[in-house]
Parts: structure tokens; C-alpha cells; sequence
């Protein structure tokens, strides 16, 4: 019986040799089949004119040994392996076949011999074998499953399928084995080499029947190295979500921590105002204001900034009105701008924007912050443009302007401008890189029109949904000038240090104030005091698994009254500022300003004023 053609090619695709069996089948091919002649014409050559198809196996060296066979590779069925072989065998089994040219039919016992020792099944590059379905015998291996899996020949041949699997792996195997119909799978196991070690393989399986005998052929590729490269690019994974949840963390704590003693410390200032009437000590208090603010902005700026690269900001665009966020902001920067001597007008706008409320707030804040900062005299002007299914919102300032020259850096880090470097006007440092940068992240564009000596006009363009009716502004209540009582104010902090500084600020402001360190005491507090209260102020992380929202909710519930609510935090964390906003309540971020906080409790007690003085 004659084996099969193989025709050797190397490494640069020509014909280095090949055997007397592809002389014959390859008798038609007239000159192609010659010593450096290009296979690939060969090939194509062979299938027109003789009929033949080739089984490519490629070789260490880069060249190939090629298998010719007179009939189609994938073709079915296959006659002369005889009537007992069932054409259920797929193309990458057959290429382990051993077709013959002659045309007779023999046995299956034949044609199981003839398959176990061709050369495509003993030579082939994966590791080969044959089992028996009944009893799960090896009856057939090739050399590259000695070669990998360590078993002699002989040792094989007495071993079942499931001797080579972990025992844990066992009932899978009889179960896939039960459950499994007559055509070929391929799945993922893992095999038991001789000296113990285990492997990951994907293994390809083709039944056949003969004789009445099922077998099967199953090729196994080892993949140990890919399920490595899986696991570990799983367990980086895994270990990147864990850093991010810990940088977050660290994020929220380390934000609330630093601005806890700057909030007090900024309080304390505020304090001090009225207590000192030299004009010395009131340039010193001025000085420090400034330095205090400088300090924020930086804490600010190096948070956000190290957030933005950490990747732990999240991007939340919702539909709605721009007008509450300009009210925030009127009421925020009010008094920063009337201390200076500043106007500061904010136009009402009912356009509906799309954009993350939290971080378009954050970019508006910078650039008033910037504004006020930088502008020694004149105004300030918040207002709205639209341009089609966009809205620009701008603010003008009358500062000193920006050369034209510098317009393309000023939203670098640190970037100096060419203002003299006083405490108080010493460059726009990072807060116009955090602009940038987060308008970016929302992908609103930004841009900056400004001449020397006039002022500048800073604009970001947001998407717009459509229109909201204008409403009074919600935050404030009908005012009364002529109230001279003290309004009750309870407030709720859990750093010592702040609640003294509010407890001494309100005071001096006239108003009659019960301070808790906590939920519990000042549940406490409100329960063994009958009298009613005009306002309550909570930090929004109290220790304790309650929030000040909680705390202003149950003590409004216990007085049974709609009580007004500011929470006061130095959380920027989205979820959370999300959650202050929608509990109702009005908010602001430490370290917050005395003006801040005293133009913010006027108008929750409804007064155009607090009083002046020192209780």
C-alpha cells in the first residue's frame, strides 16, 4: 500500500525535495514539480490539472511539509478508507488521515492501522489520540503527545482518558462524554502530564465509527501560557479596581480632612472682622483672607487635578435648568465681591442644559473665583448666549486683562501671567488647567477673549435641551427687615474646632445657637427642648452612619414643621454632592467664607441682614 505524496518546501516557499508517490500524483504538473520552483503555482497547478489537494504542516524552520491526496481535503465521504468509517471526520482531522490512491476498500481494522501510522497522525505537530467511547482506552497516540505529556507509547496504551485528568475534573468528563452526540467539539480541560504537572488545553474531538466500534480523535493545543496570560491580565485587572476604590477613598477622606481645618480657620477670620477696628490689624485680617483663599484654591486645584488623572471622576450628564446653578453662584460670590468693592450681576436664564451638574459647577466656580480674584475694580457679569441647540455661558470681568500673546497658555499648569506677583493677584495657577481639563472630560468647548487694561470674557458652550419657566429664586424667603429677635439656629458638627468657629460667628451675628457634635446629641438636644427652631446646620459626614440630611430630616420630623436646612461640606465626591442636592436643602462647600455663610443663613431666615457686633 502506497503512502501518501509529501513534497518539502522551505523556508522561502520553494520546492526542496519531494517522494516517488507525488512523482505520480503529481504527473500532470509537467515542470512545476522541479527543485527551487514556487510552490504556490504548484499547488494551484495540482488541483487543475491533477486533481490533487495539499495538507500544509508547518516546521520548526520556517518551511513546510506538504501532504498530496487525490480528492478534496475536506470532501466526505471518504471511500477509500471503506464502507465502516462514517464522513463525519472534519478538515483539521483529516488532515491526520492517510489517503491512498488506489480505489479499493478495506477494512476497519485496516483503516485504523493505516490511520495510526501515517505520516499526518505520528508527525503532526499537536499531540494526537485515538480512545475507544465505550471504554475510554487509548487505542492510538502520536509523538507529540509522548513528547508533551511525558507517558511512554506503551504506558499510554494503558492508561484511559481519565487518567490523564485531575481526579476533581473526572465526573465533567463522564458527564460531557454521556451527554455528547456524534459530531465533533471543542472545549477547554485540563490534563495531567507524567511527572504531575498540570496543563491547560483546548481539545478538538471527532467520533467515527468503526466496526461498530465509536472512537474518537481528539487533538489537544496547549494553552497554558494563554489561561496564564488570562489570569494574570484578570488579576491586574481586579488589583487596578481595587487601587481605584482605594484612590477614591483616599481622595474623599483626604479632601473632608484637608478642609476641615481650613474651613475653621477661614471662620475664625471671618470672626475677627468686627472685633478689630485699627486699620492695621484689619490689613492684616485682609492679608490673611487672601493667603487663606489661596490655600483653598490650591487644595482644590491638587485634588481635582489628581482625581482627573486617577481617572476616578465620573461623568454624569443630566437634563436641567442652568438657572439654579447660577443662583448658587450669585449667592456663593457675593459677598467675596461686594468685600472688594466689586459688582456682581448674574443674569437669570430659563434654558434647560445637558451636562454633570457637579462638575459644570465646578468649571463655572473656578472662573468666578478667578474673576473676583483678579479684579481690583469694576464688575463682574454672569450671563447666557444661545447658539442653536447650545448655550454659551460666559463670564466678563473688568480686571487687567490677558496679553494676546499669552491667550494659548494661560490653561497650562502654572501659568504665570505678566500681573505683578502680589498676594493677591500672583497668576491663574492650576484653576484654569482644571477648567480645561474638565471641560475636556465633558467635551464642552472652552474659549477666552480678553484685551490689556479692559478685562477679559471667559465662555464654555454646553448642549440645550429646550426651556424651563423662570421661578422666583427658591432660596430666597420673603424678607424681614425690621425682625430684631434672635433666630434659633441649631447646628450640627462633628469636628470640635469648626463647631466652636460657627458657634462664635453665629452668635455674632444674633442669632440664639444650640451646637451638637453628632446625630444622637442633637436628637438629644431637640428632644428635651420644646422651643421651636428657625434653622438647622449640618455637616453633611457626621461620624456615625447618619448624614446631616438624615439629622435636619428627623429633627424637622420630631418638631413636626418644614424646617430650612443648610448642609455645609467638604465632600466632593459626586454620589454625595448628588445626594445634598436633591434632599432640598440649601448647600455649601468648605472651607466656606464668613460672607458666604452669613449671606446664606440671611436668606434661609428670610432676613435681608444680620446684625453687626459682638454679642
Amino acid at each position: 500500500m502506497r503512502g501518501p505524496g509529501i513534497v518539502a518546501v522551505d523556508g522561502r516557499g520553494l520546492i526542496a525535495s519531494w517522494n516517488g508517490a507525488a512523482s505520480t500524483l503529481l504527473s500532470n504538473a509537467g515542470p512545476l514539480l522541479a527543485l527551487e520552483q514556487p510552490f504556490g503555482q504548484l499547488e494551484m497547478e495540482a488541483r487543475r490539472s491533477c486533481g490533487v489537494s495539499f495538507i500544509r504542516h508547518p516546521m520548526a524552520d520556517g518551511g513546510l511539509v506538504c501532504l498530496c491526496e487525490p480528492m478534496p481535503v475536506v470532501a466526505a465521504p471518504f471511500p477509500n478508507l471503506g464502507p465502516n468509517l462514517a464522513p463525519t471526520v472534519s478538515a483539521q482531522a483529516a488532515a491526520s488521515l492517510p489517503f491512498t490512491s488506489g480505489a479499493g476498500h478495506a477494512t476497519g481494522q485496516d483503516a485504523l492501522a493505516r490511520i495510526t501510522s501515517s505520516f499526518a497522525f505520528l508527525r503532526n505537530p499537536l499531540p494526537l489520540w485515538i480512545f475507544d467511547r465505550g471504554t475510554l482506552a487509548f487505542v492510538a497516540v502520536n509523538d507529540a503527545a509522548l513528547a508533551r505529556y511525558g507517558y511512554s507509547r506503551d504506558r499510554f496504551l494503558d492508561m484511559r482518558i481519565s487518567d490523564i485528568r485531575p481526579s476533581e475534573d473526572v465526573p465533567r468528563l463522564l458527564e460531557s462524554l454521556t451527554e455528547r452526540g456524534d459530531h465533533g467539539e471543542t472545549g477547554q480541560w485540563r490534563h495531567r502530564k507524567a511527572d504531575g504537572g498540570v496543563i491547560d488545553v483546548l481539545v478538538t474531538s471527532e467520533w467515527f465509527t468503526m466496526d461498530g466500534r465509536s472512537l474518537c480523535m481528539t487533538a489537544a493545543q496547549d494553552i497554558t501560557n494563554h489561561c496564564r496570560l488570562e489570569d494574570s491580565l484578570l488579576e491586574a485587572r481586579i488589583e487596578a479596581e481595587r487601587a481605584n476604590r482605594a484612590r477614591s477613598r483616599f481622595f474623599a477622606v483626604a479632601n473632608h480632612d484637608l478642609r476641615q481645618p481650613l474651613a475653621a480657620l477661614s471662620l475664625f477670620v471671618g470672626a475677627l472682622e468686627n472685633r478689630l477696628k485699627d486699620p492695621t490689624s484689619r490689613d492684616i485680617l485682609r492679608a490673611m483672607n487672601t493667603a487663606l483663599a489661596t490655600i483653598k484654591n490650591l487644595v482644590d486645584a491638587h485634588l481635582d487635578i489628581a482625581r482627573i488623572d486617577a481617572g476616578t471622576l465620573r461623568v454624569e450628564p443630566v437634563g436641567h435648568s442652568v438657572n439654579g446653578l447660577l443662583t448658587r453662584m450669585a449667592l456663593e460670590f457675593a459677598g467675596p465681591a461686594r468685600q472688594k468693592g466689586l459688582t456682581l450681576h448674574v443674569a437669570p436664564c430659563s434654558a434647560v442644559i445637558r451636562s454633570d451638574r457637579d462638575l459644570l459647577e465646578r468649571i463655572l466656580r473656578n472662573l468666578l473665583s478667578n474673576a473676583v480674584r483678579y479684579t481690583s475694580s469694576g464688575r463682574i457679569l454672569v450671563g447666557c448666549r444661545r447658539q442653536g441647540d447650545r448655550l454659551r455661558i460666559e463670564v466678563w470681568d473688568t480686571g487687567p486683562g490677558i496679553p494676546a500673546d499669552q491667550l494659548d497658555i494661560i490653561f497650562e499648569e502654572f501659568y504665570r501671567g505678566n500681573t505683578p506677583s502680589t498676594s493677591d493677584q500672583a497668576g491663574f495657577g492650576l484653576g484654569l488647567s482644571i477648567v480645561d481639563r474638565l471641560s475636556r472630560l465633558l467635551d464642552h468647548s472652552m474659549s477666552v477673549r480678553s484685551r490689556e487694561g479692559k478685562g477679559s470674557v471667559f465662555a464654555i458652550t454646553v448642549p440645550m435641551e429646550g426651556e424651563s419657566e423662570l421661578r422666583p429664586d427658591p432660596v430666597r424667603l420673603p424678607a424681614r427687615p425690621n425682625d430684631t429677635s434672635r433666630p434659633r439656629v441649631l447646628v450640627i458638627e462633628d469636628d470640635v474646632i469648626v463647631l466652636q468657629a460657627l458657634e462664635l460667628l453665629l452668635d455674632q451675628w444674633g442669632c440664639d445657637v444650640t451646637a451638637a457634635s453628632g446625630y444622637d446629641e442633637a436628637v438629644k438636644e431637640v428632644a428635651s427642648d420644646t422651643g421651636p427652631l428657625d434653622l438647622v446646620i449640618a455637616d453633611f459626614r457626621l461620624s456615625g452612619p447618619a448624614s446631616g440630611i438624615v439629622a435636619i430630616r428627623q429633627i424637622a420630623k420630631m418638631l413636626d414643621t418644614d424646617l430650612p436646612g443648610l448642609i455645609i461640606t467638604g465632600d466632593t465626591d459626586p454620589r454625595c454632592l448628588k445626594e445634598a442636592r436633591l434632599s432640598g436643602y440649601s448647600l455649601l462647600h468648605k472651607p466656606v467664607s464668613a460672607l458666604a455663610l452669613r449671606a446664606a443663613v440671611a436668606n434661609l431666615l428670610g432676613r435681608e441682614r444680620l446684625r453687626d457686633g459682638v454679642a
